[in-house]
């Protein structure tokens, strides 16, 4: 059950996160900040999908 509870509540806070992060770093200027952006956004992308995948599984199997 902690599983199932670090999935679908832990994993989407941390997009969001992650999210926040990205746009705060995209406005910024210097060029290694804005690479950084993108490390931000795909982490966001694996925690904000994750769950949405793992459902997907679950249907298969069940």
């Amino acid at each position: 059950m902690y599983a199932f509870g670090f999935v679908f509540v832990t994993l989407p806070c941390l997009a969001i996160l992650s999210f926040t992060a990205f746009a705060a770093c995209r406005a910024q200027r210097p060029g290694a900040v804005k690479a950084l952006a993108h490390v931000f956004l795909a982490f966001g992308l694996i925690c904000g999908l994750t769950p949405v995948g793992v459902m997907a599984w679950l249907a298969v199997i069940a």
